[in-house]
């Protein structure tokens, strides 16, 4: 890490995972108390001129809900700003680190609008990227290096340098924290990670302490919304899968009463979306558990297996049939801090926290020797 100037620069220390159903991070200025963040997936290109007067009110929101970008010549609008004002998709096509270069950079903007920073300070970084697209961090350190050096937001030119930084598979935060729980025992075990999220499902195997690079497919819980969607008809995708979440494995009608528009026949609307509901679940279920029991070492040879990811927690009763006799630690055993729970994201935080920790000792420690030697 290079060398920090304290008198000038507060230090910000920023992890993040980069999901399909939106941006979950975690933010700490040196001397203060890690922050969650979260921000909406959605990135769509927009002109200066029309981002400048769409955000011309921000003492009215929230940062993260006015979030601008711009690299050159190069304007996104990022976030609720993207969706709500420009119809911007949550973007699920693209590999996450093309996209990921701007959704940093509106976390960044936001940290410093939320903490009162400088236009200028120095951080420190670590992401979370899927194993199939983990080889995507080399072209994204550079990428983020250049652009946090100077660009532009709704509040005018920031500067942050990037004096750290890492990148680790999704699940990778989990794993870290899992492994200092456990000590020398992950010396001894088979270990499989399971992350399921809502754009992929991921799998990387543990042996004996080493960690391979793991398989990614796009099974993840935005394949069984469309399955909902294509059985019914007239939809929102962001609704619904609140209803879909909330209902759990017992949907019922008043999870869906708020979906549909025509009183007149809005029982026979909400039972099509019930039974749409159940054979969604369950195709996309056996879709899912075919690809584990594909990738997936043999039960004799797994000793444990960690399932983390927002879309575990709704699967859990499949994912239970999977592992009949295999030991399964859920969300790795990884506790939330209830101050970073206010956007009531639970477990789907369990990763970033677990990474944040382990970059934040990483950071200290660096700090310290850098006193040492000063």
């Amino acid at each position: 890490m290079g060398r920090l100037n304290r008198q000038v620069h507060p230090e910000v220390t920023l992890t993040l995972d980069f999901g399909g159903s939106g941006t979950k991070g975690i933010a700490q200025i040196r001397g203060g108390k890690p922050t969650a963040i979260w921000m909406e997936p959605s990135v769509i290109e927009a002109t200066k001129i029309s981002l400048a007067f769409q955000t011309r009110n921000l003492g009215n929101a929230y940062p993260e809900n006015t979030a601008w970008v711009g690299i050159g010549e190069d304007y996104r609008a990022v976030g609720y700003l993207a969706r709500s004002t420009y119809n911007a998709t949550p973007g699920l096509k693209p590999r996450k680190y093309e996209l990921a270069l701007y959704k940093t950079l509106a976390v960044v903007w936001a940290i410093k609008q939320k903490f009162k920073l400088p236009d200028s300070f120095d951080i420190s970084i670590a992401l979370l990227l899927p194993p199939g697209e983990f080889e995507d961090s080399a072209l994204l350190k550079p990428m983020l290096r250049d652009a946090l050096a100077e660009f532009e937001t709704p509040t005018g030119e920031l500067k942050a340098n990037l004096i750290g930084y890492e990148c680790f598979p999704e699940g990778g935060g989990i794993y870290a924290m899992y492994c200092k729980n456990t000590g020398e025992a992950i010396r001894r075990k088979v270990i499989a990670l399971v992350m399921l999220g809502y754009r992929n499902a991921s799998v990387m195997i543990s042996r004996r302490g080493i960690l391979n690079r793991g398989k990614t497919t796009n099974l993840g819980m935005s394949k069984m919304l469309d399955l909902v969607i294509d059985r019914t008809s007239g939809l929102a995708a962001e609704e619904l899968i609140r209803a879909i979440i909330s209902a759990g494995s017992e949907p019922k009608p008043q999870h869906f009463h708020h979906l549909c528009s025509s009183s007149n026949h809005r029982n026979t609307e909400i039972e099509k979306i019930i039974l749409a509901v159940h054979s969604s679940r369950a195709e996309y279920a056996i879709a899912l558990t075919n690809w584990l029991k594909e990738v997936l070492p043999s039960r004799n040879e797994l000793d444990e297996v960690i399932i983390c990811g927002g879309t575990a927690d709704y699967l859990r009763e499949e994912l239970d049939t999977v592992f009949p006799i295999t030991p399964i630690v859920w969300h790795g055993g990884v506790e939330i801090p209830s101050n970073l729970n206010e956007q009531w994201l639970g477990s789907r935080l369990a990763d970033v926290w677990a990474l944040s920790v382990y970059h934040s000792i990483k950071v200290r420690a660096a700090r310290r020797e850098e006193a040492a030697n000063g």
